[in-house]
């Protein structure tokens, strides 16, 4: 009986022990380029608005928008502790394969979760909005 008990107590911790790993895992800092659904050198269209003005611009050189794909891709992002909902936007920017949204980020949400916000994103996102 002993003997039993410790054969479920010692699987339960196991059990614990292997779930604690798996979420650490999924938490781990990823980059856009892995977020993307696809292949993101297919992107070749873009838009970004301004959180604090509303204006979009739209950005459809496949070569220009490669290019800036290209410098921020492999920044790698840190999911944040605060999951909460919040209100407003500094840039909101949309990735368009052809006419098809592939995708819709802002620099500290992708894909239905918060993540730490990179300034090189922001600023990456402020030059390219400010050229146009």
């Amino acid at each position: 009986m002993v003997r039993n008990l410790m054969i479920i107590l010692m699987l339960m911790v196991a059990v614990a022990a292997s779930g604690c790993t798996a979420e650490a895992n999924i938490d781990e800092p990823i980059s856009l380029g892995l977020l993307y659904p696809g292949e993101i050198e297919r992107v070749d269209r873009m838009e970004v608005m301004s959180g604090s003005t509303g204006e979009k611009k739209m950005f459809d050189d496949a070569g220009q928008v490669q290019s800036w794909l290209k410098s921020i891709q492999d920044i790698e992002l840190t999911v944040s502790l605060d999951q909460s909902k919040k209100d407003g936007f500094l840039y909101s920017v949309s990735l368009f394969e052809g006419d098809k949204k592939t995708m819709g980020f802002t620099p500290n949400f992708i894909d239905d979760k918060y993540y730490e916000t990179d300034e090189r994103v922001v600023e990456a996102i402020e030059v390219l909005f400010e050229k146009q």
